[in-house]
C-alpha cells in the first residue's frame, strides 16, 4: 500500500468528490502533468511535509492566514488529507533511471519548468495505459515523491486533519524549504 497526502479545501460536510471533498479533483490547467480534457490529475505526495510544501512552497512567509479555506468554498478549510493506494496498482516511478531510460525522458524533462514539455511525456505515459499515474521527486526536496494520479479507482481516504501552523507537517515542511512562520 502506498500512503499518500494532499492538502486541500475542505468542507466538513461536503461529500468526498464534490467540491470540498477529499476526493475532488479541481478544474486543471496549471499544473506539470495537467492535460484538460484528456484526464484530470489527483497531485499528491508521499509524505506530508512534502504535500504542505507542494500547496505553500510558493510564498515566503507562513501564517495561519494561508491556511484559512478557499473563498470558493464558503466554511472551508486547509486539511491535511491521507490516502492509501493499492500496491498492485501500477504507477510510473520517474525517479527509477532504468524507468527514464526505456522511456527515453532525461532528468531535466522530468523537472523541466516547461510545461508544454512535460505535458506531452505526462500525455504519452497516459495513453499508453500501463499505469494510473506517475511519480517524480518534489522540487522543493527530492527525499520527497511528488505524484501525479489519472486513476483514482483505488484510492482510499484514511483520515482528514484541519492544518494548524503549529502542526509537525507545517512546522516541517518550513524548516526543509527555509520558509519563515510567522505568527
Amino acid at each position: 500500500m502506498a500512503v499518500l497526502y494532499r492538502v486541500f479545501p475542505w468542507l466538513k460536510s461536503a461529500d468526498p468528490e464534490e467540491a470540498g471533498g477529499a476526493l475532488f479533483v479541481p478544474p486543471q490547467g496549471g499544473g506539470r502533468i495537467d492535460n484538460p480534457g484528456t484526464y484530470s490529475v489527483f497531485y499528491a505526495s508521499d509524505d506530508a511535509q512534502g504535500a504542505v510544501a507542494e500547496a505553500f512552497g510558493r510564498f515566503s512567509e507562513w501564517s495561519p492566514a494561508m491556511l484559512e479555506g478557499s473563498p470558493a468554498l464558503p466554511g472551508s478549510v486547509r486539511a491535511l488529507g491521507r490516502y492509501q493506494l493499492a500496491n498492485e496498482r501500477p504507477v510510473c516511478d520517474l525517479d527509477d533511471p532504468r524507468q527514464l531510460l526505456e522511456l527515453g525522458l532525461r532528468p531535466s524533462d522530468v523537472v523541466t519548468r516547461d510545461y508544454a514539455r512535460s505535458r506531452g511525456w505526462a500525455r504519452q505515459l497516459y495513453e499508453r495505459g500501463e499505469w494510473v499515474g506517475v511519480k517524480w521527486w518534489s522540487y522543493y526536496s527530492p527525499e520527497w515523491c511528488s505524484w501525479g494520479l489519472w486513476d483514482t479507482a483505488e484510492l482510499t481516504l484514511d483520515e482528514v486533519i484541519p492544518l494548524d501552523i503549529g502542526q509537525r507537517a507545517v512546522q516541517g515542511a518550513a524548516r526543509v524549504i527555509a520558509r519563515r512562520i510567522v505568527r
